[in-house]
């Protein structure tokens, strides 16, 4: 009967423990290539879900800071939008690791690479 306790109190303790959902971080990175110094306008998704733009960039890369407490099957995005005959290179990394990539240009309006974290 002691076994039986025990059995049904351990069952009841650990089914009761609330789950955290799993996280993961994001950064974000882009990459002009081309010979000339376009200006461009960055949005990017946030562990909430809002979307950040930063613009008047003109450095040959950006990168996002780190993103913590994504959660599994958020939805990413990134953008880039520029003029001056830009030639951009975009990144979403996922832990450190490169998940998705994508070429962009200027003159074809907001380029934009998504991707859905399933780690």
């Amino acid at each position: 009967m002691k076994k039986l306790i025990f059995v049904l109190f351990t069952i009841l303790a650990f089914s009761s423990c609330k789950k955290e959902p799993k996280t993961v971080y994001v950064s974000y990175k882009i990459t002009e290539t081309s010979a000339y110094t376009p200006t461009y306008i960055v949005s990017y998704t946030l562990a909430d879900g809002t979307t950040k733009t930063i613009g008047g960039l003109t450095a040959n890369k950006w990168i996002s800071e780190k993103i913590t407490a994504v959660e599994i099957g958020k939805y990413l995005s990134l953008s880039v939008e520029g003029n001056g005959g830009g030639i951009y290179e975009m990144f979403i990394y996922v832990n450190g690791t490169l998940d998705s990539r994508r070429d962009a240009g200027d003159g074809h309006g907001a380029q934009t690479l998504n991707t859905q974290i399933q780690y």
